[in-house]
């Protein structure tokens, strides 16, 4: 399944808005023709669309007992006769593959629309999807189908790093469906760990088991090797030649294994029988991508994963302009602000791809004048720039210095540093 556009009305910032993502089924000559890329400020939506999408996309499981609990989803403006909050809308224009449609059409692809409702109840929100079940294909419904596979992955993921993981108390807890994207609801979520699951997977069906040590290997960068070594309850690492177990790996690399091993055991448990891990099609949504990544890492993370997940539509949000550039136009949208306060999704028609973090950061994407700090900047450029300005020669010259010299900062000029 893939998500072709999504329109939202009075969802979060978001009075009105409408999305249209980047997907194989286009059949676009991009680079990376599975990658969306949100930019924004803080506030600006980012994360708002995940949620949207996950809601828009799964609504029919997640309305009843799945565990979502909503909270202010509804935007807080705009209210009915009768005094009411206005609802909000989400449609989803959906492309449905024959994985999603086993038991409902034996087509190779289907286009499908489902548009879903949240009521503010006072302190309450109510997600309720307007598709009848019986016309929605039946394997949303089943936990092992591999129907609609929605995965996200929020800003506080983190892997639960118990041994004894409990996989029938998480499903008492949370539905299948809804425990796959609960992270973007949950600030408190634990991951899937490797160890509660891949250990099994070797004894019980070695194929899919070697993919999956095939694949953490090719998603992780060169100086770290994954071979699949299990000792001790932990998976083992080789990083830079020195084999580390999962727990004392960096904040950065348990980061990203942590929701990547999470994702390929959501991708095992719903892969078509007989098909390959990396023909699973599906949507991955993950906030910030870049988080605790290392530059070098973030140059290469994005097209890694496109590359060895290619059938799987990623819709990522980064603050990073290195990530950004690495990507061309047209996967990119960006956060802006419409007169009335709302937030605005727009593509911007100028090409950051390639270019470095300061050309990026100082293109329309980002905005910024300057990538110095701004105290250098108020205390030390800016007067030397007002007297150049009026005839100081001397000035002029020193600004330019200023400018071309590598910044070095006096402490004792600057306290609050």
């Amino acid at each position: 399944m893939y998500v072709n556009s999504i329109k939202i009305k009075n969802f979060r910032c978001f009075r009105e808005a409408e999305i249209r993502l980047q997907n194989r089924n286009r059949k676009n000559k991009l680079k990376f023709p599975n990658i969306n890329l949100l930019l924004g400020n803080n506030g600006s939506g980012k994360s708002s669309i995940l949620k949207a999408l996950a809601l828009a996309t799964l609504s029919p499981v997640l309305k009843n007992s799945s565990g979502l609990v909503l909270y202010r989803i509804v935007r807080n403006v705009g209210h009915t006769p009768n005094g009411k909050l206005e609802d909000a809308k989400l449609t989803a224009d959906l492309i449905l593959h024959r994985q999603d449609l086993e038991g409902f059409n034996r087509k190779q692809t289907q286009d499908f629309e489902i548009t879903s409702l949240i009521r503010r109840l006072g302190d309450l929100e109510e997600l309720d999807s307007l598709i009848p079940s019986d016309e929605m294909p039946t394997g949303i419904f089943e936990d092992e189908s591999p129907a609609f596979l929605v995965v996200g992955y929020g800003v506080t993921r983190r892997v639960d790093e118990t041994t004894n993981f409990n996989f029938k108390e998480q499903s008492r807890i949370r539905r299948v469906r809804y425990s796959r994207v609960a992270s973007l609801f949950e600030s408190n979520f634990g991951l899937v760990p490797l160890q509660s699951w891949l250990p099994e997977m070797e004894m019980r069906n070695k194929g899919r088991y070697t993919q999956v040590v095939h694949l953490i290997d090719r998603l992780v960068p060169d100086d770290v090797k994954f071979t699949g070594e299990f000792a001790n309850s932990e998976y083992h690492f080789e990083v830079r030649g020195v084999k580390t177990p999962f727990g004392a790996l960096s904040d950065g690399y348990r980061g990203f294994l942590g929701w990547i091993g999470d994702l390929l055991y959501h991708i095992c448990m719903g892969c078509p029988s007989g098909k390959k891990l990396t023909e699973n099609q599906g949507l991955v949504l993950v906030d910030e991508i870049d988080l605790l990544l290392h530059p070098e890492w973030q140059r290469t993370v994005i097209g890694s994963l496109s590359e060895h997940l290619p059938n799987l539509q990623f819709v990522f949000t980064t603050h990073s302009p290195i990530v950004s550039s690495s990507v061309e136009k047209e996967n990119v949208f960006v956060m802006g602000t419409d007169n009335d306060g709302s937030a605005i999704v727009e593509q911007y028609t100028e090409n950051i791809y390639g270019h470095t973090a300061e050309q990026v950061l100082r293109s329309s994407y980002f905005g910024l004048n300057t990538t110095r700090a701004a105290s250098f900047v108020k205390k030390e450029l800016e007067p030397l720039s007002k007297k150049a300005m009026q005839g100081n020669k001397d000035a002029s010259i020193e600004f330019l210095k200023k400018l071309n010299e590598p910044m070095t900062i006096d402490k004792s000029k600057f306290p609050d540093f």
